[in-house]
């Protein structure tokens, strides 16, 4: 490495390799070549300019386009924002200020001040081969989170929900400041000018937002991670303004209306008192019946990604499950089921209830950590594509 790059300090070298490791756990493919050669183009340029930081960084650290948007995020928390996101959660209202900046800039970043190059940080860990605190967070299993790292998980959340929240489809609409110029709309306008003056076009890709219906398994074997599942459902119902929820352990029930209010607490109140059934036995064969027989026409629509979250654990009729499966993948776009166990690797599909849904099911994912809801995010980003 290069002598203006070793006079970089300590804590500005830390920073990168954790901003790195950060986009790894989001998906992105960040190897030591590319730090390699991030490091070494920081000999062509002031690394105090903002702009050229962020091009710089971007261009070196990530490889697939469809990750751009994803790295634009992640920048945002980390540098922009000056947010490290191993750090104590910031209030409600705080966190849902920032969604609303992130959501308002879509085209170009707002730069602030980059982290001083000499200031030493003795908060973080200035070993680049340990773990973070992010990253040891990112990786525990949620039913054994405190709940202080539900609070710090909170603020993980939002830049995984903010992935699939919108996604562009492949239609083109008017745009004042697209990105691609509309060669036919401009043809058509300024056919009739004889060449005195030409008129520019300019068009996007249409963004949809996601539709999401969610149901919920509030059992007893899964109330080690109900707690956590409902401030994700909670975070999710913020973002997405198509989204719809019920839980269920003997019955199904709606809970959408819940989530409306301002505080997570006061929603988790709200629904244990309202869902008589919370951490009782599990028939999900019937809870799905009750389901497609009276809320699926409300509640489904064109294009809507189902998710059940459950263990599979059921006492009711596999025959019944098998048979409400097949008329909800029917209706669905995409039937995905998420397991907490399925993150154990020791862990196989044995039980009568995971059998008879796995033939009816699009994906069959773990959610036993954020890296398990990280990877959910992507697999939600391209089957709203």
């Amino acid at each position: 490495m290069s002598s203006t790059t070793t006079t970089l300090s300590n804590n500005f070298l830390d920073q990168v390799i954790r901003f790195s490791r950060i986009l790894h756990n989001g998906g992105i493919p960040v190897n030591s070549s590319n730090l390699i050669d991030l490091c070494q183009s920081f000999n062509y340029f002031n690394i105090a300019n903002r702009n050229d930081f962020y091009a710089a960084t971007r261009a070196n650290l990530v490889s697939n386009a469809n990750d751009l948007e994803t790295f634009d995020l992640y920048f945002k928390h980390f540098w922009e924002h000056k947010i490290n996101l191993d750090q104590d959660a910031i209030s409600e209202e705080e966190a849902g200020a920032d969604n609303e900046e992130m959501d308002e800039s879509k085209s170009e970043p707002v730069f602030t001040d980059l982290p001083p190059q000499n200031e030493k940080d003795s908060s973080q860990d200035a070993s680049p081969n340990a773990y973070s605190p992010q990253e040891i967070l990112m990786k525990r299993d949620l039913g054994t989170m405190s709940e202080k790292d539900i609070e710090k998980a909170r603020r993980l959340i939002a830049p995984l929900i903010a992935l699939f929240a919108e996604h562009q489809t492949r239609r083109y609409q008017r745009d004042k400041r697209g990105n691609s110029f509309d060669f036919r709309r401009m043809l058509r306008d300024n056919a009739m000018m004889a060449g005195d003056s030409f008129k520019l076009a300019y068009r996007n890709k249409r963004i949809k937002k996601t539709r999401l219906m969610l149901l919920c398994d509030v059992s007893g074997s899964m109330q080690t991670y109900s707690k956590f599942f409902i401030q994700f459902i909670y975070a999710l119902n913020r973002e997405l303004p198509d989204f719809e929820v019920a839980v269920f352990s003997t019955r199904m029930t709606p809970i959408t209306a819940y989530l409306k209010n301002k505080s997570v607490e006061e929603s988790l109140d709200m629904v244990s008192d309202y869902v008589h059934d919370w951490a009782g036995g599990t028939n999900i064969g019937a809870s799905i019946q009750e389901f497609n027989d009276k809320y699926a026409r409300d509640m489904l629509r064109s294009r809507t990604t189902m998710i059940i979250l459950s263990d599979g654990w059921d006492r009711g009729d596999n025959e019944l499950l098998k048979t409400e499966m097949k008329r909800l993948h029917r209706r669905s776009h995409k039937l995905i089921w998420l397991n907490p166990l399925l993150g154990n690797t020791l862990y196989k599909p044995l039980c009568q209830g995971i059998k008879a849904a796995l033939p009816f099911l699009d994906y069959f994912l773990p959610a036993h950590n954020l890296e398990s809801l990280a990877s959910l995010a992507r697999t939600l980003s391209k089957v709203q594509a």
